[in-house]
């Protein structure tokens, strides 16, 4: 047919007119959004990080539970090592995710923290329920303390002292703990 835009038998343009295509173009594929717990174990260890927090507190819970044991208390030293490595095996388990030694350290020093605010607590609310009595107890077994339990500026200067060796000693403790469990947990590469 003359003047026919379209062959008649198989609908294929015969004008020299051009042909537009309106099929919808197809959009590019975005990338996987990564998930919840992917994107917050991107977050480095530390206070903003809600995983390494929830791995914090579950290992100075633990801690807390080991030292109301009577005969296990003894062995704080170890429990406080300990939590700091299990912090590092529990944050992998968590996210897959393994830690330099540095990251261990400081995931360590986050359950330390944890534990010690936690220690201080129950410590406080002893001396402010019992004090009267374990100060008591504690002239009787030693009478040269009767001179710093009468001076309240010494007795707070003390208090404080004690509570800075045991914050040092804790935290310093777990991120030993946290850096040892980075180190020697970390998978060989090959292996």
């Amino acid at each position: 047919m003359e003047g026919a835009s379209f062959c008649h038998r198989c609908g294929r343009p015969v004008g020299g007119e051009p042909v537009f295509d309106f099929t919808a173009p197809v959009p590019p594929v975005a990338p996987p959004q990564p998930t919840l717990q992917e994107a917050f174990a991107k977050i480095p260890v530390g206070f903003s990080n809600p995983i390494a927090l929830r791995v914090a507190f579950l290992m100075s819970l633990g801690i807390m539970l080991m030292q109301m044991i009577p005969g296990l208390s003894l062995l704080f030293v170890i429990w406080w090592v300990a939590a700091g490595w299990g912090g590092v095996l529990l944050y992998r388990r968590m996210t897959g995710l393994t830690l330099s030694v540095s990251s261990g350290a400081k995931l360590g020093s986050l359950t330390g923290i944890i534990t010690f605010v936690g220690m201080a607590v129950v410590f406080s609310m002893t001396m402010l329920f019992a004090g009267k009595q374990v100060l008591e107890d504690m002239v009787k077994q030693q009478p040269e303390m009767s001179q710093v339990v009468g001076d309240p500026p010494m007795l707070a200067a003390l208090f404080l002292m004690v509570l800075a060796i045991i914050f040092l000693l804790v935290v310093g403790l777990c991120a030993a703990g946290g850096a040892l469990g980075a180190r020697f947990t970390t998978p060989k590469a090959g292996a």
